[in-house]
């Protein structure tokens, strides 16, 4: 969706990022005319001039280093859609402010900035707190044995420069466009998306790991997107399963770290949400009332099973030991592998299985 190398940057994060003007650069203390930018800082500024076309700030290894300590005032202006001081601009005799650094002194995100970081975990890197967690989507790349089969076969390196502005004019302006607007749940799903929300809010908090009105949010766009961009307007056509899954998968289980006392029995509670079917009754207060029962159910669950359990009995009793005949099955095969890595080191989360 680039029009050209202007319009996106790699950015290799460093081992010793531990402030702001990694990202966002800073005012040169010897001399008064210039503020020292960083790429990441060129790419904000050059997006501001080309309002309509996509940009993208790639982060590359992104922890590395913190990424609270040096991405914390995007997260901020993220969150908030405020501007930032890059730095203190002086008034003059006429009291009115002297811009002497040749940029303007406060910084907005604007609204076609897209930002994409890699991650990589082992002893090198480190966790992400659940305030970067909660403005992201994590999207966990893993290779089936058949894949590899495959690249093994014919091994060869892709050739991504032939696709390098094929997308530009037929989707970079309306991907910007969509991002902008206001969304909301498709109609045919809000009563489905309404309950899963709430029931799965109501376990999680049961263990101290609810989400807030931004998930929701974000949440709800997904579910947006999802079918728009999945061309699924067909009227009866089953596809909500799928959405939600990748919801619970990207948004509810990256948040979910700790020891085994902590999260035996919530692991085990999502375990029975992801494999168990559900049918929703038309009338709302029934509902209200199915999904308080299915969020006792599944509490009571984790509460029932011991340490020698393992979700994967699930499966074979219900689906014959195969985990893609789950009706939420990315989300309970992560599970899963979350379940085996407490129960062989005493701790997990969401990276590490």
């Amino acid at each position: 969706m680039s029009e050209s190398a202007e319009c996106y940057e790699v950015v290799p994060v460093g081992a010793d990022w531990t402030g702001s003007e990694n990202v966002l650069g800073y005012p040169n203390g010897l001399d008064k005319g210039e503020y020292i930018s960083k790429p990441a800082l060129d790419l904000i500024l050059r997006a501001r001039t080309k309002p309509k076309t996509p940009h993208f700030l790639i982060l590359d290894e992104m922890n590395l280093s913190h990424v609270e300590r040096y991405f914390a005032d995007l997260l901020s202006m993220i969150e908030s859609d405020e501007a930032i001081t890059l730095y203190c601009d002086k008034k003059g005799a006429d009291g009115n402010p002297e811009n002497t650094r040749g940029l303007e002194p406060k910084l907005k995100l604007p609204k076609n900035l897209f930002i994409i970081g890699t991650v990589n975990v082992d002893e090198t890197t480190y966790m992400f707190s659940p305030k970067v967690l909660d403005r992201a989507n994590v999207i966990e790349f893993r290779m089936e044995a058949v894949e590899m089969e495959g690249f093994l076969e014919n091994a060869a390196k892709p050739e991504l420069e032939e696709l390098d502005g094929k997308g530009a004019a037929a989707f970079g302006k309306a991907f910007v466009d969509a991002a902008k607007i206001p969304v909301t749940v498709p109609a045919d799903v809000k009563a489905a998306y309404d309950a899963e929300m709430l029931l799965f809010f109501k376990v999680l908090q049961a263990h101290g790991a609810e989400f807030g009105y931004r998930t929701a949010y974000d949440a709800a766009r997904f579910i947006h997107f999802y079918k728009l961009l999945g061309n699924l307007a067909v009227e009866g056509k089953p596809w909500f399963a799928g959405a939600f899954d990748c919801v619970v998968v990207q948004k509810f289980l990256p948040k979910l770290n700790g020891s085994e006392s902590k999260l035996r029995g919530l692991l085990w509670s999502l375990a029975h949400l992801c494999s168990a079917s559900r049918e929703l009754d038309e009338d709302k207060t029934k509902r209200a009332e199915q999904v308080e029962a299915w969020a006792k159910e599944a509490i009571e669950k984790g509460k029932s099973k011991s340490s020698d359990d393992s979700p994967s009995g699930i499966l074979e009793k219900k689906f014959g030991g195969d985990p893609k005949a789950a009706p939420y099955p990315l989300s309970f095969e992560k599970i899963e592998r979350m379940w085996r890595a407490v129960k062989a080191n005493g701790f997990t989360s969401f990276a590490e299985s």
